[in-house]
């Protein structure tokens, strides 16, 4: 390259280093209205500069890859918490990796490189939670997440200690009933999402140290102080742990870009699932499955159900907070203070297996499902009358 074409190199991308520097190099989708921004970050600052002058070439990336891309990059700035919705970036700063709307991004800007439309990806900002707990309502529930964490690790760690399990099997089903359900929603998910604590490592401590701590201490707190497991704090700390969880479940499903139902289906599995794998592992009855004790699941649905039809409805975040883990509270405390039950299938065999696992039929208070379903099914014209047992008629001799 002779000193000519040096000079010319020189006077093209001096300028545009200086007006880059404050530039964020932005990847768009054509069609979306969020872009990728990497906002002072010498690394794409060069890559841009690179391509500007041709000295590298971009490939052309499979949709699949890039929309995995950039739920890896949103993921480091926006946590996925446990239940976990994440960590927006600092006040008035851009985030590397974070997904937030761009001033200029096109295809003629130097600063832009295009992505194909079908690599596009919504974020929900407004859908997420402060990384840590604070004063807002959103910063509330981080800290009510970070509660009933605490607390599945604690009745997940009494129950396997019930059960026979040494310390290191009881605390292991603690933990698994804390982060469990966190952990499947992760998994279904997919796109190369990791499980909340592996990033935020403090769910983790936090069930690991309440499952050793109840396991050493609970004997003592119940010979001197007289704490037991069917104390009220216990069911309450339980219904708002449901409540916290469901909604933030429903949080990460709206960020992963899931339908709305399937949104509602992430709030309950990060609720209940963990419980779900701990009776699996404890070789008992999977509770949300069975109606010997109260209903447990549908509280967790009907929460992440409302804070879906407050949303659509365009209330603000703190709104929809409050209502959809108030609703799962209040139907949790309803359940366990009236003993609520799902209805279980009519026939003898069916009440027989019910029976054996602690579920009479006349136990607790159930809608009358199928009263109601031979109701309808009479006033059709449906309903068959009982057979009439006719005598054969005798000859008369």
């Amino acid at each position: 390259m002779t000193g000519a074409h040096l000079l010319l190199l020189r006077r093209l991308v001096a300028p545009q280093l200086i007006a880059w520097r404050n530039t964020a190099v932005t990847v768009s989708a054509a069609t979306a209205a969020t872009h990728v921004t990497a906002s002072a970050n010498p690394v794409a600052l060069r890559m841009a500069l690179m391509l500007q002058l041709g000295r590298i070439r971009m490939p052309r990336p499979q949709a699949d890859s890039v929309a995995g891309v950039a739920q890896a990059n949103h993921r480091r700035s926006v946590s996925t918490s446990a239940h976990a919705p994440g960590r927006p970036p600092a006040s008035g700063q851009a985030a590397t990796g974070d997904l937030a709307p761009a001033s200029a991004a096109t295809l003629h800007d130097p600063a832009a490189v295009s992505v194909p439309a079908s690599a596009s990806l919504t974020v929900h900002a407004e859908d997420s939670i402060p990384r840590y707990p604070d004063a807002s309502v959103p910063g509330a529930l981080r800290a009510v997440d970070y509660l009933g964490t605490a607390l599945f690790a604690m009745t997940g760690t009494l129950a396997a200690a019930a059960r026979g399990m040494d310390i290191f099997g009881a605390t292991m089903v603690g933990t698994v009933t804390a982060v469990g359900g966190g952990t499947i929603r992760d998994i279904l998910l997919g796109r190369g999402r990791r499980a909340f604590w592996m990033e935020e490592i403090e769910y983790l401590w936090i069930a690991v140290v309440t499952g050793v701590g109840t396991f050493l201490a609970w004997p003592h707190l119940e010979q001197h102080l007289g704490v037991k497991e069917t104390d009220a704090w216990i069911d309450w700390g339980d219904a708002i742990g449901v409540g916290a969880f469901c909604v933030i479940g429903a949080m990460n499903g709206i960020r992963a870009g899931v339908p709305c139902v399937a949104a509602v289906v992430c709030g309950m599995f990060t609720a209940t699932f963990g419980g779900v794998v701990r009776d699996v592992l404890m070789e008992r009855p999977v509770r949300i499955l069975h109606s010997y004790t109260n209903i447990y699941a549908t509280t967790a649905l009907s929460g992440a159900t409302v804070y879906m039809l407050v949303r659509a409805a365009g209330a603000p975040v703190s709104v929809r907070i409050v209502l959809g883990a108030g609703t799962a509270v209040a139907l949790r405390w309803a359940a366990a203070a009236y003993d609520l039950r799902l209805p279980t299938y009519q026939g003898a065999s069916a009440a027989a297996a019910a029976a054996a696992k602690g579920d009479n039929a006349s136990d607790g208070i159930r809608p009358p499902l199928a009263d109601v379903v031979s109701g309808i099914l009479a006033v059709l014209g449906l309903e068959e009358d009982d057979p009439v047992i006719q005598k054969p008629a005798t000859k008369k001799r």
